[in-house]
């Protein structure tokens, strides 16, 4: 595994987040590309392959550093890194929502009781909107309060990504479901 330890730190330099100069950041980018998994099966993985002992609650911890601190720069790398492998610009954008529900009944300002993909309805859930680019490059992604009506998410996520990236002209591509007639006219 080790020579596909180098190949993978390869890709992660070559992407540029390389620039992200945190080893847990790595360790995570790695592992979700070989085996994505729960948090504690990546702890698992890492040390099974890599022979990285990383601890659970810092992984944990992590994330809401991620979420925090570095998010934003996390998203330039990849946007920027996803216009150089499609020649500069970002035509065509694909758009899609999912639902994610917590096993509780407890609701909060973003998890609350909604309409659930997975049948779940009486679960505190998310609204998870995710826009890609060809290929399926991830570009930008929201989450929602439960209860949201999917239809009202699109247009949050594609203005900002237009106003953060300077996006000129593009197409976005969705379920028909999502293409209500406030969002065929942006």
């Amino acid at each position: 595994m080790k020579g596909s330890k180098i190949y993978l730190n390869r890709i992660f330099q070559k992407i540029g987040f390389d620039a992200i100069e945190d080893k847990v950041f790595e360790q995570l980018v790695i592992a979700r590309l070989c085996q994505p998994s729960s948090k504690s099966s990546t702890k698992e993985y890492l040390l099974s392959y890599f022979d990285e002992d990383v601890n659970l609650s810092k992984i944990y911890r992590y994330l809401d550093k991620l979420h925090n601190t570095q998010q934003d720069k996390i998203q330039e790398i990849s946007v920027e890194h996803t216009r150089k492998i499609l020649g500069g610009k970002i035509g065509l954008v694909f758009y899609d929502v999912t639902t994610l529900y917590f096993e509780t009944e407890k609701t909060d300002y973003l998890r609350e009781k909604g309409f659930s993909k997975d049948g779940k309805h009486s679960q505190a859930q998310v609204v998870l909107g995710l826009l890609v680019s060809t290929g399926g490059y991830p570009l930008a992604y929201s989450l929602f309060n439960g209860s949201q009506y999917e239809g009202y998410t699109m247009i949050p996520i594609v203005e900002d990504f237009v106003k953060r990236f300077d996006l000129k002209e593009f197409v976005v591509v969705a379920d028909s479901g999502l293409m209500n007639r406030n969002n065929k006219v942006v």
